[in-house]
């Protein structure tokens, strides 16, 4: 299961409110999940469709398996349905929202 990383800003350093207002524009619902430093998340599936997982703030590994992609503000990750994943954040934490397409 291959994950896709793409950046949502072309601006290095990111807000989550430029965040938060490129997904208003878009009409993309999202909900919102923060991390204390190298905290992990539980494993999710995505079980209902594609996932989107939208880095806001501090930084972030998603892994796919055996796969780590690092995740920093301005980057978002597609998952594909059905891809178990967790989410591990950086020595900062993180702040970073979840969406799916069905």
């Amino acid at each position: 299961m291959k994950l896709q990383k793409i950046r949502w800003s072309k601006v290095y350093e990111s807000t989550e409110e430029e965040l938060l207002g490129f997904l208003q524009s878009r009409n993309i619902t999202a909900e919102r999940k923060a991390l204390d430093e190298f905290q992990e998340s539980e494993q999710t599936s995505t079980q209902n469709g594609t996932m989107t997982i939208w880095c806001a703030e501090g930084s972030f590994a998603v892994c796919i398996g055996q796969t780590n992609t690092s995740m920093q503000p301005g980057d978002a990750a597609r998952l594909p349905a059905g891809a178990p994943f967790t989410v591990t954040a950086g020595i900062s934490g993180c702040v970073y929202y979840e969406s799916i397409a069905t």
